[in-house]
């Protein structure tokens, strides 16, 4: 056990002690939210510009910017408001406790995923310009597990073709 140990160990308790706080709901929402926001904000920003050309003569080259920024923040609140009356609603069934386990795993899982793509980028700067000593990999209990979740999950997210799914930027749709 080393320091990369006592460094992952302590987010990885924070985000423990984070996700019995807040609960699954809570912490799958913030997620879901982020993640909506950014593909709701790519597939209808489009909307949002035409809406705010019609409503408020809005004529700007930085019309895809702010359109994309209104979706994006529309959507996250829109998320965060039905996630808490979900929450509430899951206080009102007596599954609090369920809610708060299940959050203390997902919260576990979510920050073991970000050290570990964190770790892919750092092993691959390192591959390059070696400032890690090997040593500390190996005398580390978690870098190595936590070094090869990323990439076990990569494959399953099918990430192959998402640049011919984003949309032309909004400005070119509008120009006279």
């Amino acid at each position: 056990m080393n320091y990369f140990d006592f460094i992952f160990a302590i987010f990885l308790l924070w985000s423990a002690y984070r996700g019995v706080t807040r609960g699954f709901l809570i912490m799958a929402a913030s997620l879901a939210a982020l993640i909506l926001g950014v593909w709701g904000a790519i597939r209808f920003s489009h909307l949002t510009a035409a809406l705010l050309i019609s409503a408020f003569g809005l004529q700007t080259g930085h019309l895809p910017l702010i359109a994309f920024a209104l979706t994006f923040v529309i959507i996250v609140i829109l998320v965060h408001l039905l996630s808490r009356a979900l929450d509430k609603l899951i206080k009102a069934v007596a599954l609090g406790i369920v809610n708060r386990l299940a959050g203390l795993l997902f919260g576990m899982l979510k920050t073991a995923f970000l050290i570990s793509i964190f770790l892919v980028i750092l092993n691959g700067i390192d591959s390059r310009i070696p400032f890690i000593p090997e040593e500390h990999k190996e005398n580390s209990l978690l870098y190595q597990p936590l070094s090869r979740l990323a990439p076990a999950i990569f494959p399953f997210l099918n990430f192959g073709g998402i640049k011919d799914r984003i949309p032309e930027p909004v400005s070119r749709e509008f120009e006279t």
